[in-house]
């Protein structure tokens, strides 16, 4: 594993995403529980993203100062959740990782919808430019091909994200 730096501590000013409309947007056919019960299921992650291990370093209840930490690539990334809204709402910064950032955040959102919920992303990495531009966007794309992913995977096997 690649030595770990200390990133700049953001939070919700970082990413404006009660003021901007989200980078990506997914409607799903699922009830909004079922998209939160795979968010929560760390498995799950490694399935829908190019991520290959996401632990949770805090137990259960999760909540505001949660931590996990999720391997990519060869790299690891430890995550704090800044704001967390059981159900609804979780949103992190990266808190240690070997990326070449200066600070990176994420938001997810479930809300309700006709026929089921909408997933809602923003993302945000600051880095020398293009640094930082670069891995907004990467980290854009990866969520932008993920989310018919995770819509698969919940509908082959819905009993699994059933809470």
């Amino acid at each position: 594993m690649a030595k770990l730096k200390q990133h700049e501590k953001v939070g919700e000013e970082f990413l404006s995403a009660d003021s901007t409309p989200p980078d990506v947007t997914h409607r799903f056919p699922f009830p909004a529980e079922m998209v939160w019960a795979a968010l929560l299921d760390g498995k799950a992650w490694t399935e829908w993203l190019p991520l290959t291990k996401v632990t949770w370093t805090s137990p259960e209840p999760f909540g505001k100062g949660t931590t996990r930490t999720v391997e990519a690539g060869g790299a690891a990334i430890e995550e704090t959740f800044y704001a967390w809204e059981e159900g609804r709402r979780m949103a992190f910064r990266f808190e240690r990782s070997p990326l070449p950032i200066k600070a990176g955040a994420e938001d997810y959102r479930v809300a309700d919808a006709p026929g089921g919920c909408e997933l809602q992303w923003w993302g945000k990495a600051r880095a020398i430019f293009p640094l930082g531009w670069l891995v907004t966007r990467q980290l854009r794309s990866g969520l932008s091909k993920g989310m018919p992913e995770l819509e698969a995977l919940i509908a082959r096997d819905p009993e699994r994200f059933k809470r």
